[in-house]
């Protein structure tokens, strides 16, 4: 079995136990949660976006599909800088809106149909994990 999945599934962890060590148990306050989920949602869109890069390398594809890519992670840090009280609903919106253009500029068609529904799992549990902290923060 590939690795890709287990550890596919593993980045979800911060995901969903961020939110619940603030919510539920007091081993960090609220707003620590807060930063670090926003941190490590950043991170991980940068990575996200990241995967990208191989598959727009190999292709003739324009110059303005990079600059798509890499535009995503920069709005995700844009957006803790500027406005942080927002920044999770903004990060949500930026973890599907990169999930959209995978699928509008025909990059998903380049990859495997395992990892194209493994992707549509994460992302949708990203951004549910997203909005639902922002509703209980």
């Amino acid at each position: 079995m590939s690795m890709i999945t287990p550890l596919g599934y593993a980045g979800l962890l911060p995901f969903i136990l961020l939110p619940l060590c603030s919510l539920l148990w007091p081993l960090m306050a609220p707003a620590q949660a807060m930063l670090l989920f926003q941190f490590y949602s950043c991170l991980i869109l940068g990575f996200m976006a990241g995967v990208l890069w191989p598959v727009l390398y190999q292709s003739p594809e324009p110059a303005s599909r990079a600059l798509w890519a890499v535009s995503f992670p920069v709005l995700a840090i844009l957006a803790l800088a500027l406005l942080p009280a927002y920044s999770v609903l903004i990060l949500a919106a930026l973890f599907a809106g990169l999930r959209c253009y995978e699928i509008i500029s025909g990059v998903n068609l380049r990859y495997t149909a395992p990892y194209r529904s493994l992707r549509n799992q994460l992302t949708t549990v990203v951004v549910l994990c997203h909005l639902g902290f922002y509703v209980a923060y």
